[in-house]
């Protein structure tokens, strides 16, 4: 099963959103003509409201006073922004009796004309029902888009943004993120001032850092390798502990024998962050037991990471139990091997169990 993390992949946004959004295909017709719009940021007043049409739940004319609004922003060609739904749904559910009102926003979308992109979203929710049970709007011909999404540097969907009962951004991010920040911000712990911070250096690295990971993966590609080094140092040194800058030197240095010290110091870093990530965990862990670049294969490093990927997600995920089973196929332990592939098969959705089956009969062949 492939996990494999290309290269390219540090390009986008930090592995915590890479997964889940959608780069919006284009700029909008009418943003040409438009004004420049100044940039936003967390910590800045929130713009105004003006859609097109409500297709559902409260409108929002402009921000209450003490009400709390999460402004989501999606299109209905955008699978991750449609898994999101039910995510959504179940949290306005959650906070509607806390003055915490969902408003989902649909922008980018295709069609040539406002009167059928309204046709589009407008059916779209219509054959939803009661699945998107909160506040559905549209872009007023990319108004919305302008003046939040392009204001505040995202390229990509799903994005929400927390606006506070003050009517300050609180967070930008990716709404499967949002429930312990809302959390915490309803709490009264909500820390702006750190969020703005990372927020700001994520932007800056998306400005900045985009032009030094494009110059690795061109050094990479032209096998390069004392480019590419200079190229990451100068990243590292640049942005110091930026988990794509270190995904990158975790990758490149485990390409060669001689630096794999560095890419598994490195790697532990990386696993020290992310060890209630189960996804980044169970990555690490594949990277190292399956992938032909690596030059030197650190299995016990591997089985950490694969062993608590599988704790986090209670001994149920598939992809995870293949990973474990990888593992101790690599060490030479065929017996576990068999027993977890087994448990990984009985786990498995039916699109991805003929796979396990597989794999699970190439571990039980005879040698």
């Amino acid at each position: 099963m492939n996990r494999s993390m290309l290269l390219t992949a540090a390009l986008s946004c930090a592995m915590a959103t890479v997964a889940f959004a959608q780069e919006h295909p284009g700029e909008h017709p009418a943003a040409e003509a438009a004004p420049k719009i100044a940039p936003i940021s967390i910590g800045d007043k929130a713009p105004a409201v003006k859609v097109a049409k409500y297709f559902k739940g409260t409108p929002v004319k402009s921000f209450e006073p003490g009400k709390t609004y999460v402004m989501e922003f999606w299109a209905t060609w955008c699978g991750p922004c449609l898994a999101q739904i039910p995510h959504l749904a179940a949290m306005q559910k959650t906070w509607a009796d806390k003055d915490v009102q969902m408003v989902s926003t649909a922008v980018w979308q295709r069609e040539k004309t406002q009167a059928a992109r309204e046709k589009k979203v407008g059916d779209f929710v219509a054959d939803q029902g009661d699945a998107m049970a909160y506040t559905v709007a549209i872009d007023d011909e990319g108004w919305m888009a302008e003046h939040w999404m392009t204001a505040a540097g995202q390229r990509g969907i799903p994005t929400a943004f927390l606006v506070g009962t003050d009517g300050i951004i609180q967070w930008i991010g990716h709404p499967a993120a949002l429930d312990s920040v809302l959390e915490k911000y309803k709490a009264g712990t909500w820390d702006l001032a750190a969020a703005k911070a990372e927020f700001d250096e994520e932007r800056r690295f998306d400005e900045k850092g985009r032009a030094l990971m494009q110059r690795i993966i061109l050094a990479e590609r032209a096998g390069d390798r004392e480019a590419a080094a200079a190229a990451i140092a100068e990243a590292a040194a640049e942005f110091p502990g930026n988990l794509n800058v270190q995904m990158m030197q975790f990758e490149f240095f485990l390409a060669d024998a001689s630096t794999a010290a560095e890419a598994y110091e490195v790697g532990r870093e990386i696993m020290k962050k992310g060890w209630d990530d189960a996804s980044m965990l169970n990555y690490l862990a594949w990277h190292v037991a399956t992938d032909k670049t690596v030059a030197r294969r650190d299995l016990d490093f591997a089985l950490e990471a694969a062993q608590r990927a599988d704790e986090l997600t209670d001994n149920s995920d598939a992809s995870i139990l293949d990973t474990v089973a990888r593992v101790y196929w690599e060490m030479g332990d065929k017996d576990k091997a068999i027993a977890i592939q087994t448990k990984a098969v009985a786990a498995a959705e039916e699109h991805s169990r003929g796979e396990l089956e597989a794999t699970l009969a190439s571990y039980q062949s005879p040698e």
